[in-house]
């Protein structure tokens, strides 16, 4: 019976040491990605800039909920797995149209979401990129499955923010939409 304790005590304690060792690497990701922007912005010519996958395209803050992230291009696997992503299909902040983002917000990777469910309409999300710093109020929050692609849809006619993650452990899809101030 000591041996199985102790087995189970070893075993908790590796998972807990494990989840505070990822939770601090994606912090010290977070940083690294936010110097290398911060430099980027202050030292290219910002009309020009060519953006590749996976480079640093902007920063966002929603004060309300504590969120905080750098923002790279693409959302394939790599790019979520530390940062928020930005469908590439879809304009950048200020321009017209829809600007699409999604990031993590489980444990498991990335939490950089997590708070998201506490965010209330009229909210302030700031985006800073190298053209300037962009801020959405929120006009809508819902929950959606997973293959709802429509709500990347475009409307030219506006300049919108849309912000995607998992809720329900995965299972849905949580969306936050927001209308440029």
């Amino acid at each position: 019976m000591k041996k199985i304790s102790k087995i189970l005590f070893t075993l908790g304690l590796v998972l807990v040491l494990g989840s505070v060792s990822l939770n601090i690497y994606t912090k010290y990701k977070q940083e690294q990605a936010k110097n290398n922007f911060t430099q980027k912005i202050n030292e290219e010519d910002n009309e020009n800039m060519e953006i590749n996958l996976g480079d640093e395209i902007g920063l966002i803050d929603i004060p309300s909920v504590n969120i905080s992230s750098v923002i790279v291009s693409g959302t394939g696997k790599e790019q979520i797995r530390y940062y928020v992503g930005h469908f590439e299909d879809t304009p950048m902040p200020g321009e017209n149209g829809n600007f699409c983002i999604a990031g993590h917000s489980s444990t498991v990777y990335n939490n950089v979401f997590n708070n998201l469910k506490k965010i209330k309409l009229n909210d302030e999300i700031k985006i800073t990129t190298s053209k300037g710093e962009f801020t959405y109020i929120v006009s809508d929050i819902f929950e959606t499955e997973p293959t709802n692609m429509s709500v990347l849809n475009q409307d030219n006619d506006l300049k919108e923010l849309t912000i995607v993650t998992c809720t329900n452990q995965g299972k849905d899809r949580l969306i936050v939409k927001g209308i440029l101030k």
